[in-house]
């Protein structure tokens, strides 16, 4: 993204979900879209697995993924996505949220990894929450379907007493 104040390419701030230009300053905070996710608009070295089309950068909870600006679908670390699945449950109030049922179709579905091409193994989440994702343990990837982690992030466990 450039900015919008002088035009020059404006970058991440570390982990936040914000902009600065090193030029003139300017800070640029991104609306955030679906899952939390803050669209930085710039192009990403991976594909998405499911549409073959440009992965663009972006951040979730001050953390770097890629995201895939046609179904919307998130590419990040398998680190990163611990950081930012706690992140977002944090934020949410004690206690369960109802669990939907998965839907057993999704855990038919084979995509390739976006990093070394072989097939991402597809499983329930083992955290809590309800929803299927994809992992590669090869790459240390994570792909995410638009949704889940907004999914993931209602369900929070509950605090144990002593």
């Amino acid at each position: 993204m450039n900015c919008p104040n002088c035009g020059a390419a404006m970058e991440p701030v570390g982990n936040r979900n914000h902009l600065r230009c090193d030029y003139c300053l300017t800070v640029h905070v991104p609306a955030e879209g679906q899952d939390g996710l803050v669209a930085l608009d710039r192009d990403h070295r991976l594909s998405c697995p499911g549409c073959e089309v440009r992965l663009k950068t972006g951040t979730v909870e001050g953390k770097s993924v890629a995201y895939c600006p046609r179904c919307r679908g998130v590419l990040t670390t398998s680190e990163s996505f611990a950081t930012i699945v706690a992140r977002k449950r944090s934020k949410r109030p004690a206690g369960d949220a109802a669990a939907l049922p998965l839907d057993p179709a999704e855990l038919r579905r084979a995509i390739s990894c976006p990093g070394c091409r072989g097939r991402m193994d597809t499983h329930p989440y083992g955290g809590g929450g309800t929803a299927v994702i994809d992992s590669c343990h090869r790459c240390h990837l994570v792909w995410l379907d638009t949704g889940e982690l907004t999914a993931l992030a209602r369900f929070v466990p509950r605090r144990r007493g002593r």
